[in-house]
């Protein structure tokens, strides 16, 4: 489902990208191609705010968005004042504020119910001209004369985006109104998708709770007890032995169906007549079910004629005598005990207290055979919901290839200009377009990646020149640092070993971690690739002069779609795949992967792979001289 999201993200920002881009080239003025002045400020906002899209994976990435696009709002229209509210589940939060405003305590700017049921009822929301009063006087004490509220989100997640001005008129308000619409338009858009991943990531953990404690639950009942409905058999089995009895039964409530059935290996009794044997807790006149909901025995010596016992029944067990007892386990009833004969009169008192011994005994051995065979049915269904999962995430993401695919190759088409001549603003969206597009071709790869690692990924392991892995990691990212303006070494000793693996994935580890440390160098810093023989391994260690990992994030950081709380620092994009890709490729590979890092001061990165047998595999695998490459 978190894939889901990310998918529909994805799908959303392409969406928008081709809107935008229709819009812009429909609004440009016949035979010139130029975007008009007056949409240049809104479609500039608009790529802005598209170009910016991240997923909100927790509320403070959120109000992180809502700030972030009140920034960009108000660096188009000075003079404004903007006030942006928050409800949810937390409750009313002020989430920014700046202008006018920024002085104002924010019980004193709270706006009440009524103004936002009233702008949340109009798609446009509200406006005051002169009256401010009417909305809040401590806005119009510090001097704002008007002001427009829209609303943002809806359901469990809404808002509120004031604009005020200190002029009655309202001249900057009006000015601003496509901004201010299209803000708002855009938080109700990120708050939708917020609410889906949250929800998405809180079943996640609920399904990792569950598994996890059914698991401890499993092993709990199941060790002490195991083969519990063989245990059934066998208690059922002494106790129509000891009172000479021709059946006994265990009937369990079964809360779904709300029945009480016959289970498994009862005594005396055909496998299709205890299927037969379901009794619905509305029949209160049988006795199984009076026992059941009073917790009181029951002892008829004549079944067939007694009006307390559904004759049915009894004619069905062919018994004439019958002693019902409850299963109780800490004051909860689960079930109870039949015991019966053939002939009448079998049973006395004394005989009745005894079997409520024994049921006492058996109900710990009852609820482990019913928690085991439940464990049982919850397990199929969530490995089930599991393949579901993976297949809906492999099918989506396959045809989610062929779009990105066209779009990626008709946008490269335009930008050759072999349709006709392009603008230089049209170059500039078709290339942020061609950007986002390279973006969610990435983040398919590694939810595919991450898919089939986790469906158990066939890899074809043999010799691999770590040699040519670290000489291909050379020629791709060279362009990369390039382009950063950062210093990029790879270097290896003459002979380093071979490894046995998977190329094409070890190759990924080592692109991965070399990405990862580009994006998080600044400019002017440093990253270096080398390759180390220790023997029966080979170690590689991807080193970097970057931001660094904090303390609080070290213990994420292999963990899927986790991105670092300082990549906001140096605006670094990616899906949070690339390391648990890293970390699923090398175990797999029986290697290791850990680090080194301290925030601000840069981080290692160091895998260790089993080496392969020096002589056979050195002479099958394609090798390079040793040295800097």
């Amino acid at each position: 489902m978190t894939t889901a999201i990310s998918l529909a993200l994805a799908a959303a920002a392409l969406l928008t990208g081709a809107y935008w881009w229709r819009r812009l080239s429909g609004q440009a003025a016949p035979g010139t191609g130029a975007v008009p002045a007056g949409a240049s400020p809104s479609s500039r906002l608009a790529l802005e705010l598209l170009a910016s899209a991240r997923l909100p994976s927790e509320p403070a990435l959120f109000d992180e968005i809502l700030r972030s696009g009140a920034d960009r709002l108000l660096a188009r229209a000075e003079g404004l004042s903007i006030a942006i509210w928050k409800r949810g589940e937390g409750g009313d939060a002020l989430v920014y504020k700046t202008g006018g405003l920024a002085a104002l305590a924010p019980e004193t700017l709270r706006l009440s119910e009524r103004e936002w049921e009233s702008a949340s009822a109009l798609a446009r929301g509200v406006e005051w001209r002169g009256n401010l009063n009417l909305l809040s006087p401590a806005a119009a004490s510090a001097g704002l004369g008007s002001a427009r509220v829209l609303p943002w989100g809806q359901g469990s997640l809404r808002g509120l985006v004031l604009a005020a001005e200190t002029d009655a008129s309202g001249d900057l308000i009006d000015a601003a109104a496509g901004d201010l619409e299209l803000l708002s338009a855009h938080f109700g858009a990120v708050a939708a998708l917020a609410l889906s991943l949250w929800e998405v990531q809180r079943s996640k953990k609920r399904l990792e709770g569950g598994m996890t404690t059914l698991h401890q639950v499993a092993s709990t009942i199941t060790a002490p007890h195991e083969g519990a409905l063989d245990s059934l058999g066998a208690v059922v089995s002494i106790v129509a032995k000891a009172l000479n009895a021709d059946l006994c039964a265990f009937l369990l409530f079964d809360e779904k169906a709300g029945e009480l059935v016959v289970q498994p290996g009862a005594y005396g009794l055909s496998g299709d007549e205890g299927s037969m044997y379901r009794l619905p807790l509305n029949r209160e006149e049988a006795s199984s079910v009076r026992v059941f909901r009073t917790g009181q025995a029951f002892m008829t010596g004549d079944a067939m004629n007694d009006p307390a016992v559904v004759q049915q029944y009894a004619r069905l067990w062919k018994c004439h005598s019958l002693i019902v007892v409850p299963l109780t386990l800490e004051g909860r009833r689960i079930g109870v005990m039949r015991v019966g004969s053939f002939q009448k009169d079998a049973f006395t008192p004394e005989q009745m207290e005894f079997v409520q011994l024994i049921a006492e005994e058996a109900v710990v051995v009852l609820e482990s055979a019913m928690l085991t065979r439940k464990l049982e049915e919850t397990n199929q269904r969530l490995a089930e919901v599991n393949r579901i999962k993976d297949d809906f995430v492999s099918t989506v993401s396959h045809e989610f290839k062929t779009p990105l695919t066209s779009i990626k190759g008709f946008t490269t088409v335009m930008l050759e200009e072999t349709p006709g001549p392009l603008t230089l603003e049209q170059k500039r969206f078709l290339s942020i377009i061609a950007n986002a597009t390279d973006r969610l071709t990435m983040l398919v790869g590694d939810l595919l990646d991450i898919a089939r690692l986790e469906g158990g990924a066939r890899m074809e392991f043999g010799p691999v020149s770590l040699v040519e892995a670290l000489r291909h990691c050379r020629e791709v990212h060279q362009w990369q640092a390039d382009g950063r303006s950062i210093e990029f070494r790879v270097e290896f000793p003459e002979g380093l070993p071979n490894v046995r693996g998977d190329a094409r994935w070890l190759r990924q580890v080592i692109d991965n971690l070399v990405s990862n440390a580009i994006k998080f160098t600044p400019p002017g810093g440093q990253v270096s690739v080398s390759g180390k023989d220790r023997g029966d391994a080979v170690e590689v260690t991807v080193a970097d002069t970057g931001v660094g990992i904090s303390t609080e994030d070290q213990q994420h950081v292999f963990e899927k779609f986790y991105r670092a709380r300082n990549r906001a620092s140096i605006n670094a994009p990616g899906t949070g795949l690339g390391l648990a890709i890293a970390k699923a490729v090398v175990g797999k590979h029986e290697g290791k992967i850990w680090f080194e890092s301290e925030a601000g001061r840069g981080s290692k990165f160091h895998v260790l792979l089993p080496a392969a047998q020096r002589a056979a595999d050195h002479e099958e695998a394609v090798g390079a001289p040793g040295g800097q490459v």
